[in-house]
């Protein structure tokens, strides 16, 4: 399978784990123009880290860092090149809980951004990256907006950040504007108190669950282990993404900082052997940790 990744189009199979939603430097800096270059020794630390990952299985990752936050497209090109690790990058924006929107989204109609994400994703970009955290704010919904034409003009998949649920609240937005929801990663799934059956109905709408905090110290690995389970015997193991929200470097604000995680390895490691002791079928992870990224990434046909 063919995908655009920052050193251009890729191809993918049925062989490697892919991890759907990391990221290697967020910078809340670049949002007003002051953020500094990214030094020699950040992007050692980031090919050392990446070039470990794939050697424990790690096939590709998707990088969702959206412009203004940090994402530096060449950046991501020279550590993909020098560790060997394809990085999908990511277009889009990000919620405004702790900042308003970039001056380009702010300042631009939803028709305007939605090309300005259409044309990064004929040139280096493979995901369209959104939000909300809780409520959403009229900027948040602009950006879905934006996100849905984007994906219906090129066929792009859609990964939305979410804090606190709101994700069946964005799935209405996104399939009254015509998205096929099974384009739609919903991130962060019960990564706060939501209750499994929020998974579940997500699920059950054709997006994709993000069980995507996977190592955080907010919940333990049974935690993860105990949804999985429960989405498998619904029969919703072909709707369940795995991932860690890593970042190697932050820079933002102090209520994101002090929950960061960087390690890479996690979930091919330690995770995966403790899932199969607890009882996890080795077929079933396989599905969401090849099968089913592979899926949500493959673009659908460009709506004519």
């Amino acid at each position: 399978m063919t995908v655009m990744s920052v050193t251009g189009p890729i191809e993918l199979d049925d062989r490697g784990t892919i991890l759907p939603h990391e990221h290697l430097v967020i910078d809340y800096r670049q949002k007003v123009g002051s953020s500094p270059p990214i030094s020699t020794a950040v992007e050692d630390e980031c090919v050392a880290v990446l070039a470990d990952a794939r050697a424990a299985g790690v096939q590709a990752i998707v990088d969702c860092t959206p412009p203004g936050y940090g994402r530096d497209v060449a950046f991501l090109r020279s550590v993909s090149l020098r560790s060997g690790m394809p990085i999908i990058a990511s277009t889009g924006t990000f919620c405004e809980q702790w900042s308003p929107q970039p001056a380009w989204v702010r300042d631009a109609s939803v028709e305007e951004v939605a090309e300005g994400f259409a044309a990064e994703l004929g040139r280096s970009c493979g995901v369209i990256k959104v939000a909300t955290s809780g409520a959403p704010t009229p900027g948040d919904l602009d950006g879905l907006r934006a996100a849905a034409l984007a994906h219906l003009q090129t066929g792009a998949p859609i990964v939305s950040h979410t804090t606190g649920g709101f994700g069946s609240e964005q799935l209405d937005l996104f399939e009254e504007a015509g998205v096929e929801l099974g384009k739609v990663l919903v991130s962060h799934v019960c990564a706060d108190d939501e209750p499994v059956d929020y998974a579940i109905a997500i699920a059950r709408r054709g997006a994709y669950v993000g069980f995507d905090r996977i190592g955080h110290a907010a919940h333990p690995d049974a935690h993860w282990f105990s949804l999985i389970r429960r989405l498998i015997d619904e029969g919703l193991a072909d709707r369940v993404l795995l991932s860690h929200d890593s970042v190697q470097r932050f820079t933002g604000p102090d209520a994101i900082a002090g929950h960061t995680f960087s390690n890479l390895r996690h979930l091919t490691t330690t995770f995966t052997q403790l899932a199969i002791a607890n009882g996890i079928a080795a077929q079933e992870l396989h599905r969401m940790i090849v099968s089913n990224p592979l899926a949500w990434l493959a673009p659908n046909r460009v709506a004519q």
